[in-house]
C-alpha cells in the first residue's frame, strides 16, 4: 500500500466518524426537544409561582386556539404557545372555546385557564 492509497484511507475514515459524530449530535439534540416539549405539555406548570399576576383576554368568535395560544404567550400568561395548543387540542376542552372577555393569571396552569376560557364552571352549574 503506497503513501496516497493510505491518506486516502485514513481521510475517508476521517470524514465517515465526522458524519457519524453529527448524526449522533442531531438525534440527541432532538431528543433532548422532543423530551422537553413533552414534560411541558404534560408537567402543565405556571408561569409565577403564588398570587401571580392578573391579565385581561378577549376571545372573539371564531378564533382559533392557536391563535388564542399566540396571544396567551406575548401577554405572558404561557411560556410556549405551541405547547399550551397541543394541551387544548389533547383536552376535553378541545374546541369548547367560548367568545369573551376573561380576566386570567400567571399563576394559573393551562388547565385553570381552559376551564375559564370554556365556561365550565357556568355549564355546571347550569345543569
Amino acid at each position: 500500500m503506497n503513501v496516497k492509497q493510505l491518506l486516502g484511507a485514513v481521510s475517508a475514515t476521517i470524514i465517515k466518524i465526522a458524519v457519524a459524530a453529527v448524526v449522533i449530535s442531531v438525534v440527541f439534540r432532538l431528543a433532548v426537544y422532543a423530551y422537553d416539549f413533552g414534560y411541558k405539555v404534560f408537567a402543565d406548570v405556571p408561569v409565577s409561582e403564588g398570587e401571580g399576576r392578573i391579565v385581561n383576554v378577549v376571545v372573539s368568535a371564531g378564533q382559533s386556539s392557536r391563535e388564542l395560544a399566540k396571544i396567551l404567550e406575548e401577554k405572558g400568561l404561557i411560556e410556549d404557545a405551541n405547547v399550551f395548543y397541543i394541551q387544548e387540542r389533547l383536552s376535553d376542552y378541545k374546541d369548547k372555546l367560548k367568545p369573551g372577555a376573561y380576566e386570567l393569571s400567571t399563576a394559573m396552569n393551562s388547565q385553570q385557564m381552559l376551564e375559564i376560557l370554556c365556561d365550565v364552571e357556568e355549564e355546571t352549574e347550569e345543569n
